[in-house]
């Protein structure tokens, strides 16, 4: 029998596919589900789909078997939510500088402050990024807008670039060919490649400087030891496209006569991997910075000097009313719907979720179990505390934590993360159903969005915590 397709309607999704393909596999014989599973860890492997440790050992990503699918409708909301909060994004520098207020909420270091005294060049420069933005929704649910959350923008160092496009077409492979024989109009593509959004965000900034080459080079130290290795994947990739495109350490960059080289290579425009903390402290250390220095300081960086605003805080400014001035309506807009409450803890008044005045730590202790610690500038998912999961000593002490250690957590409101079930097959085939908490990650140009998906069964979802890659394709 062939399954009806419950696909569209206007762009959206009408019902829930994750059960449609779900049920699909369960239609599939248990040698084939088995000989699936086998092809897909393998190809995973073989491409390069890993994990390295603290040990620097290379450790299997599972990729889970099934894809979330999106409409057309979702996709251009997604991209333009995002595109607007980047806008946004673009403010914080010049806001930084003129507000006392700001400059609390959103803490640098003496290193950070003594770049951004030096390059930062007020009212002479716009800001572009190139990072992603962490997001839950549910594509299959009728209130799938208000699901939408945003919760934090990572402006710099942004991983997945190369295990999007690698794990989609891993998908689109093994698993898609195998759901169309059970449900023929499934037609699925991918969303767009993040190392597209790249190029095209180093594309425009280049033609914005007016620069009449396009020499490339994706700037991350080369003796980095864990995470996921992907800028050899994506320098060959470019190259692929026909882009001059070098992985360089930003230590093997120099400054000669106002220009960038890597060796005897002219250097045009730099993706850089790092935060000016870490160059800063690389200086210290007597590296001669002044080649990506002076990158930063001329626009030819990406992410600008904005990036360094990677603050889970962000998003206190975003939500206070004392800001609301800064952002035009429709980020306000935006900002209401989809961001969480979030302050950083400290002692004092401020304005609750519902606007009310609140004594901050007497009122989070109150609601510990709507809300969750984090720290304000950490990544892969360390340090973050839900009160629901934890203690009243233990919130208590990580309230007090923040009190004295000013600018480095915030309190957040714990909004819901999108659960679904996904397949489970073991090795002779037999089907299983998981629930897995589900998150997105958007890349975003003016014209591109790229969706990474990870899932896990921990309610913080990382790969770093040990969590899953979900291909996310669109729905045709």
């Amino acid at each position: 029998m062939v399954t009806s397709s419950p696909f569209l309607r206007g762009g959206n999704l009408k019902d829930s596919l994750g059960t449609t393909f779900n049920g699909l596999l369960e239609r599939v014989p248990a040698s084939e589900r088995a000989a699936l599973k086998h092809a897909v860890e393998a190809d995973g492997l073989a491409r390069g789909i890993v994990y390295y440790d603290d040990d620097n050992q290379p450790r299997p990503t599972p990729i889970l078997l099934r894809p979330r699918v999106l409409g057309g409708n979702q996709r251009h909301y997604l991209h333009r939510a995002a595109r607007t909060l980047e806008h946004a994004h673009a403010k914080l520098l010049q806001l930084w500088q003129v507000s006392e207020l700001a400059r609390e909420i959103l803490p640098l270091f003496d290193r950070e402050r003594r770049w951004l005294a030096e390059l930062a060049r007020p009212g002479q420069r716009h800001e572009v990024f190139f990072g992603r933005f962490d997001a839950s929704t549910d594509f299959g649910s009728p209130d799938w807008v208000k699901s939408t959350q945003f919760f934090e923008f990572n402006p710099l160092g942004a991983g997945g670039t190369y295990i999007v496009p690698t794990v989609d077409d891993i998908v689109l492979k093994h698993v898609v060919p195998v759901l169309r024989q059970h449900a023929p109009t499934l037609l699925l593509e991918p969303n767009d490649d993040p190392r597209r959004v790249l190029l095209e965000v180093l594309a425009d900034q280049a033609r914005a400087l007016k620069l009449k080459r396009f020499n490339v080079a994706l700037a991350q130290y080369k003796d980095l030891v864990g995470g996921v290795a992907e800028f050899e994947h994506n320098e060959a990739f470019l190259r692929s496209l026909g882009v001059a495109c070098w992985h360089v350490d930003p230590r093997e960059l120099r400054l000669a006569d106002g220009e960038i080289f890597y060796g005897d290579v002219p250097i045009d425009v730099i993706y850089r991997d790092h935060e000016v903390n870490d160059l800063a402290q690389k200086e210290e250390a007597g590296d001669d910075l002044s080649a990506i220095k002076h990158a930063l300081a001329t626009g030819r960086c990406v992410s600008t000097l904005a990036g360094e605003f990677d603050h889970k805080s962000v998003f206190e400014i975003f939500t206070r009313p004392e800001f609301a001035e800064f952002f035009s309506a429709e980020e306000r807009r935006v900002f209401q719907h989809h961001l969480p409450w979030t302050r950083t803890v400290r002692d004092g008044r401020t304005s609750g979720p519902d606007g009310e005045s609140i004594e901050l730590v007497p009122w989070a202790r109150a609601h510990r179990e709507r809300l969750v610690i984090k720290p304000n500038r950490a990544y892969g998912g360390a340090g973050i505390l839900l009160g629901r999961d934890i203690s009243e000593r233990a919130f208590e002490l990580a309230l007090e934590r923040g009190v004295a250690q000013p600018g480095e957590w915030v309190v957040q409101a714990c909004t819901p993360i999108a659960e679904k079930d996904f397949p489970v097959i073991d090795r002779d085939g037999n089907l299983g159903l998981a629930e897995y908490f589900t998150v997105l990650g958007l890349f975003v140009s003016e014209q591109r969005l790229a969706l990474l998906g990870r899932a896990s069964q921990r309610k913080v979802v990382n790969v770093a915590q040990k969590g899953g890659i979900v291909s996310v394709l669109r729905l045709l």
